[in-house]
């Protein structure tokens, strides 16, 4: 085994320090990216979320139009049977 006079001159500090200067410099343009990946996500969840409550928001409409219709068709089917019973 080789016994180095300072700790410098041993090939394994070097190695670690430069993976750790790796780490750091690679670790922040990760890290940044990484985030901005998750807040476009987020930004597109939201927006499918307020689409979806739209949607949900139109549907309910439209089921209560179509509640209304078929009361007021039931509505002229009876006036239709007591004029047909009447005459």
């Amino acid at each position: 085994m080789h016994s180095y006079e300072h700790f410098w001159l041993d090939p394994k500090f070097w190695v670690a320090i430069s993976f750790v200067a790796f780490l750091v410099l690679f670790g922040r343009k990760a890290w940044a990216q990484a985030a901005r990946m998750l807040d476009a996500r987020g930004e597109r969840v939201r927006a499918e979320l307020d689409e979806a409550e739209r949607l949900r928001r139109e549907a309910e409409s439209m089921l209560k139009q179509a509640e209304a219709d078929r009361a007021a068709a039931l509505r002229e089917a009876e006036q239709l049977l007591a004029r047909a019973r009447a005459s």
